[in-house]
């Protein structure tokens, strides 16, 4: 991969947001390399293992290219020229301090690609220790600091109008060069690749890209091969009623419609006293309350649930609930309607209850964090929804909570879900179905 082509494609994944002004790609730099440096210090006093220390930095090492294509894209620069700048700069240094400069410096104007470049980089690199050497691995760090603190400083005086730069993109275009040879440092000394941590990047940023392609989307659910028994309806309408007991709010959902319906007389035996199916008109699941010492919404969060299927075409917690797990192929109705699928749903519930309220309650897609995103994507890495985009993610989320707080500030209601149209709606009177 050359540095056109990645940071072509990490502008076109880009949020409108992320290069409106130099200065987000330019905190997203001292956020990511402040990520790094937190690393290594866990690292160092042995409260992370070298093999998640080395995930991380990589993680972390990505974000850092990624920002830096950001901003130089902000600037109207390449990475390809400032690589090359680069280069020629730090030939010179190691020279003028007598140590071994590039073999074959490549021409200025070359088209270079992110390994090549790295070796070129590491041919200058005064700390010959290769590996994960603590020290070794330490000094591009700090070196990563100052040149992102450089441009901080630099950045703050040009809001006071103090700055003594007079033309900013050379200036920039200097700094994401040391920024890009600290990077490659970093990576060599870690034991990674700069094309595999670019890749890594651009795939994760692709998932989280509003411009994921509808390749991705094309299965809005994750049974169409399977009998129809074996199928959640694409339409569930469903009523939630509260009552009070002992003094305490107790939920109950009750199953009102289901489009299509494989039940229409109830469930169907499937022998040694086990049925498969649903009987519309029933409570699914038993009652519900907060769980909690505290009041709040949590006894609607089956509504987290219903987000999940009605955008994802996917929950395992409803799939066994309807009681239509998919029998008919054993893999599948262990390892995705199973119990350990279901447990993963209900821990990510519980975790974005948590988290929902240092985020406004997910009201806006774009209010999930997506650090919570790559938490959730290595939860069910193993699982069919891996293959969905961060997108389809953040409008689950979001419908699902916007659901469970309306229903909380209602006290009940009615609630329809439409795994074709992917959306979840909240009524205070049932739907016209």
């Amino acid at each position: 991969m050359d540095f056109d082509h990645y940071q072509s494609e990490t502008v076109r994944l880009a949020d409108s947001n992320d290069t409106a002004h130099e200065l987000v790609p330019m905190l997203g730099l001292g956020a990511h390399v402040g990520e790094l440096l937190l690393a290594q210090q866990r690292y160092l006093s042995e409260s992370l293992v070298a093999e998640t220390s080395r995930g991380m930095v990589a993680r972390e090492l990505g974000m850092v290219l990624r920002w830096s294509a950001l901003l130089a894209h902000v600037n109207g620069l390449t990475l390809n020229t400032i690589a090359n700048r680069n280069l020629i700069k730090v030939d010179e240094r190691a020279r003028s301090l007598d140590f071994p400069g590039i073999a074959a410096l490549p021409g200025q104007d070359a088209i270079l690609g992110l390994a090549e470049y790295a070796e070129l980089a590491a041919e200058t690199d005064q700390e010959i220790s290769a590996g994960v050497d603590p020290l070794s691995l330490s000094v591009p760090m700090l070196g990563l600091a100052g040149e992102v603190g450089t441009l901080l400083v630099e950045e703050k005086k040009r809001y006071r109008r103090d700055s003594k730069i007079d033309d900013w993109p050379s200036f920039i275009g200097i700094e994401l060069g040391d920024l890009l040879w600290y990077t490659a440092t970093v990576a060599r000394h870690a034991g990674l690749g700069l094309e595999e941590v670019a890749g890594r990047d651009l795939a994760r940023a692709a998932r989280s890209s509003s411009l994921s392609s509808d390749a991705t989307e094309q299965k809005s659910s994750f049974d169409e091969d399977f009998p129809a028994t074996e199928r959640v309806p694409r339409q569930l309408h469903l009523r939630f009623q509260e009552r009070t007991v002992n003094g305490q709010a107790v939920v109950t959902m009750t199953l009102l419609a289901a489009t299509p319906n494989a039940f229409p007389d109830g469930p169907i035996s499937r022998g040694s006293g086990k049925f498969q199916g649903f009987k519309v008109g029933e409570a699914l699941g038993d009652e519900v309350t907060d769980n909690s010492r505290r009041v709040d919404a949590y006894r609607y969060h089956d509504a987290i649930h219903l987000g999940f299927l009605a955008v994802l075409g996917w929950s395992p917690n409803l799939r066994g609930l309807l009681q239509v797990k998919r029998k008919s192929n054993s893999v599948t109705d262990e390892t995705e309607d199973g119990a350990r699928a279901i447990f993963a749903e209900e821990g990510i519930a519980a975790i974005l209850a948590k988290q929902a309220t240092l985020s406004r309650q997910f009201e806006a897609p774009n209010l999930v964090p997506e650090d919570l995103l790559d938490l959730i994507a290595l939860v069910v890495e193993d699982l069919e929804v891996s293959s969905l985009p961060y997108r389809m993610w953040r409008e689950a989320i979001s419908q699902g909570f916007t659901v469970m707080r309306q229903l909380s500030e209602g006290g009940g209601g009615y609630v329809l879900a439409d795994l074709d149209a992917r959306s979840l709606q909240y009524s205070k009177f049932p739907f016209l179905t």
